[in-house]
C-alpha cells in the first residue's frame, strides 16, 4: 500500500491493484459490454426457441441423439420438469353441453311407440283388404306408431316369400291361405300368429245369365284372378269343396271381364270387390248376373253365409233382388313372429296400439268391415291349431269382462231356434250376439 496526495485535507489511500484497475478501465468496460450483449443474445435465442416449442413439448436441457439425429424436444410427461410444467399449465376451459331433454315416459295406460316402422301387406286384387291395410297404417300413424300399407300377393307362396325377405310385418290374409300354407310349412301357426280374426269377405261369381246355377260351370273356363293372388287359392278351394271341376285361368280382373264379354270365359270370381271400378259399369246390357252359391254343410265348416243385394250390384241384379253366396274368413297376422323372439315382442307393441285404438276404426270414413270384427273371436283355422300373437292375447286377457247371463241365454235360444226352424243360421246368431255385446260395452 502506498500513500498518495492529500486532497481537501483528506489523504487519498489506494492500493496497487486499484491503481492498475483504474488504468485498465476503458478496456474492461468494453469487455463487459460485449459479455452483456452475448448474454442478451443467448437469452433472446432461448426465448425464441421456447416460443417456437411444439405444443405440450419441452426442450431437452442436454444433447440427445436418436438414429444419428439430435432430438430437441420431448413430451411434457417426461421427467420432473415435465410434471411440473403439466401442473403449472393453465387448465383448458370446460365447455358445458346443453342439457338434453329427457325422453318422455309413457303413462301406464299408453303403449310405447315401436322403435321400428311397420308395414302391413294386402293383396291388390282384394280391395277390401287393401282399404283395411290403409286404415291400419293411418290410424296407428295418428297414434304415434309409424308405418305404411303395401300391396303384394298374399297367397301361400306370396306370404312365404315375404317371411323369407322381411318385406312386411303384418298381413291381411284369407283363412284359405293359412290352411294351405300350413300343409307345406308346419311351423306357420307359430311363425305367423293371428293378431285378430277379421270380418269375412263376400265371394262373387259373375257369369252370363245362361249360367243358372253354380254347377253349370262344370268343365268351363273360369277366371281366378292374378296367378299368385289370394283370390286364386280361395276360388280353387271353393270349387273343390263344391265338387265342381272347372278350368282355372289366372289374369287381372279387367282382362278377365273383357274375356267374359267376348265369350272366352264361363265366369269370373271376385272377392272383396266392393267399390271395384272394373265392375261398376260391367253388365249394364243385362247379359250378366251374380251366380248363387247355395249354403251346404260342407261349406259351413269354412265359410260364413252372405248375400249380394241389388244395392251392391245394381248392374248385375234386378231391383230389390239379392243372391245367396258365401264369405271367406279373414285374419290379421304377424309375420315371422315366433313367440319369445325379439321380433314378436316388437310387433306385439304395435298390436297393442291397434287394440287400444280400435274405436278409431269404427268411424264412417273407415272400411265397413271393421265394424263387423269381434276382436276376441276364436282364431282357429280349419284343420290347424293356430296361435294368437302373445301380446294380442295378453291385451284380451287384461280387458276381459265378466260373462253376461242374459246375453248368454239369448245366444243359446237363438241357436236353438235357428237349428229347429231352419231359419237364420247359428253363425247369424253369433254375429247378432257380438253386435249386442259391442253395443252393451258402448253403453256402459
Amino acid at each position: 500500500m502506498t500513500s498518495g496526495d492529500v486532497r481537501a485535507g483528506a489523504p487519498i489511500i489506494q492500493c496497487d491493484a486499484t491503481e492498475r484497475t483504474l488504468r485498465m478501465g476503458p478496456q474492461l468496460l468494453r469487455g463487459c459490454v460485449l459479455a452483456a450483449a452475448a448474454a442478451a443474445f443467448f437469452l433472446s435465442c432461448q426465448a425464441d426457441l421456447a416460443a417456437q416449442a411444439p405444443s405440450r413439448m419441452i426442450r431437452y436441457n442436454h444433447a440427445v441423439y436418436h438414429n444419428g439425429k439430435r432430438v430437441l424436444w420431448h413430451g411434457g410427461w417426461r421427467g420432473r420438469f415435465g410434471h411440473e410444467s403439466a401442473r403449472s399449465a393453465p387448465a383448458k376451459a370446460a365447455i358445458a353441453e346443453a342439457p338434453q331433454p329427457s325422453a318422455a315416459k309413457p303413462s301406464p295406460q299408453s303403449q310405447p311407440a315401436p322403435a321400428k316402422a311397420f308395414s302391413i301387406l294386402a293383396d291388390p286384387d282384394d280391395l277390401s283388404a287393401s282399404r283395411m291395410a290403409k286404415d291400419f297404417a293411418e290410424v296407428l300413424n295418428d297414434k304415434g306408431a309409424a308405418g305404411r300399407a303395401i300391396v303384394g300377393p298374399t297367397s301361400p307362396t306370396g306370404i312365404a316369400k315375404v317371411m323369407r325377405t322381411d318385406l312386411a310385418d303384418f298381413a291381411i290374409v284369407t283363412f284359405d291361405t293359412l290352411a294351405v300354407g300350413v300343409k307345406y310349412a308346419p311351423d306357420w301357426p307359430q311363425r305367423a300368429p293371428i293378431v285378430a280374426r277379421l270380418a269375412p269377405e263376400t265371394i262373387e261369381v259373375v257369369a252370363p245369365k245362361e249360367v243358372k246355377s253354380i254347377s253349370d260351370l262344370d268343365g268351363k273356363t273360369v277366371s281366378f284372378g292374378d296367378p299368385d293372388g289370394a283370390i286364386g287359392i280361395t276360388a280353387r278351394l271353393l270349387f273343390s269343396r263344391l265338387g265342381i271341376m272347372v278350368n282355372p285361368i289366372y289374369e287381372p280382373l279387367a282382362e278377365a271381364l273383357d274375356a267374359l264379354s267376348a265369350g272366352k270365359r264361363g265366369a269370373v270370381v271376385v272377392m272383396g270387390a266392393k267399390g271395384a271400378h272394373a265392375l261398376e259399369g260391367f253388365g249394364d246390357d243385362g247379359r250378366y248376373h251374380v251366380v248363387a252359391i247355395p249354403w251346404t254343410p260342407e261349406l259351413e265348416q269354412v265359410y260364413a253365409p252372405a248375400r249380394v243385394a241389388a244395392a251392391d250390384r245394381p248392374n248385375l241384379l234386378a231391383a230389390n233382388d239379392s243372391v245367396e253366396t258365401v264369405a271367406e274368413p279373414m285374419a290379421l297376422i304377424a309375420l315371422d313372429a315366433t313367440a319369445g323372439s325379439p321380433r314378436a315382442e316388437a310387433l306385439g307393441q304395435t298390436a297393442r296400439i291397434f287394440f287400444d285404438s280400435y274405436d278409431s276404426f269404427l268411424s264412417a270414413d273407415r272400411d265397413g268391415h271393421w265394424r263387423d270384427v269381434n276382436l276376441a273371436a276364436d282364431p282357429s283355422v280349419p284343420n290347424a291349431a293356430w296361435q294368437r300373437l302373445a301380446a294380442a292375447q295378453g291385451w284380451l286377457d287384461e280387458h276381459k269382462t265378466s260373462a253376461d247371463a242374459s246375453l248368454d241365454a239369448f245366444r243359446a235360444s237363438a241357436k236353438s231356434a235357428a237349428d229347429a226352424s231352419g231359419g237364420p243360421k247359428a253363425e247369424d246368431s253369433d254375429r247378432l250376439y257380438d253386435d249386442l255385446t259391442r253395443w252393451r260395452s258402448l253403453m256402459q
